[in-house]
């Protein structure tokens, strides 16, 4: 081999350094955080010792007084519970509830009872003519309708369950359109009230269900003994008797079939006269001369 000859080129390729690794940079420290700065407590001042002290104190530490609890929350929780019942009504029910206050601007709240929505009354009003009506001698009130209005009275027809069933008439009551208060009340030509004082009670114009009773039992008494066949005797339902009230003297009249001693069936009508509660006269009508 000479001298000349190129080195071996075996195993002589050079090889390429790995990249070296990055160090990795180091996280900072984490900073402390700073301790929270406590607030400090709202104060007040205690209403008997006048000492500053918390504001949600219950008991006052100074001279241990009952603190009174602000009425702030109770206000506005009342006035939510308001609001959530307004809302409530006008979604399913398409009208507002009464509101549990007096109204702004004027307005009130009327009555949803007969007397009330019939005569315009308040809840207070009402409550004020109920004493003068149940003086009258009027219990239910079952009907009130208005006959005419002005400026400054209201004249209405007024009947409660017994006078709605007795009377032949209506009872005319007149009514201040300012105060509403009951001025008068009048059935045909009688004064039943005038002027803050009872005339004559309504009751004295009509008997109740349980006096014609009593009037019903006096009269079949007495047409029982007048007739040939008792027993046979047939009377009409209730409704077809017909009881006047003229002051003390009550008049009952009705009719009777009855059969006679030969088998022959007659309705006879009859009248049976009292005064004051007590039997008066009795008479068949057809006999009447």
């Amino acid at each position: 081999m000479s001298e000349n000859a190129a080195p071996e080129t075996e195993n002589m390729e050079e090889t390429t350094p790995k990249e070296e690794k990055k160090p990795k940079k180091e996280k900072p420290p984490k900073k402390e955080k700073a301790p929270k700065k406590e607030k400090a407590p709202k104060m007040k001042r205690c209403p008997s010792c006048k000492a500053e002290i918390p504001k949600k104190a219950k008991l006052c530490p100074q001279c241990a007084a009952k603190q009174k609890a602000s009425p702030l929350p109770v206000v506005l929780g009342a006035v939510a519970a308001v609001l959530l019942m307004a809302c409530v009504s006008i979604i399913f029910f398409h009208f507002p509830v009464a509101p549990p206050f007096e109204l702004p601007f004027g307005a009130k709240h009327i009555s949803d009872t007969v007397l009330g929505s019939g005569m315009e009354l308040t809840e207070e009003q009402e409550e004020a003519m109920l004493p003068a009506l149940a003086e009258c001698g009027f219990t239910t009130i079952s009907e009130v309708r208005k006959l005419s209005s002005n400026d400054a009275i209201a004249t209405y027809a007024i009947q409660d369950t017994e006078t709605i069933r007795y009377l032949d008439g209506e009872v005319v009551a007149v009514v201040d359109n300012v105060s509403k208060k009951l001025k008068s009340m009048t059935y045909k030509d009688y004064d039943i009230y005038l002027n803050g004082h009872l005339i004559t009670p309504v009751t004295e114009f009509y008997l109740n269900a349980a006096q014609r009773d009593v009037y019903l039992s006096a009269s079949l008494d007495a047409v029982r003994a007048r007739l040939e066949i008792p027993e046979t005797a047939v009377f009409p339902a209730k409704s077809k008797w017909v009881y006047t009230l003229e002051g003390e003297k009550v008049t009952v009249a009705s009719t009777v079939t009855t059969k006679d001693a030969s088998g022959g069936e007659t309705t006879r009508p009859f009248r049976v006269e009292f005064e004051k509660g007590s039997f008066q006269s009795f008479s068949f009508l057809d006999t009447e001369s």
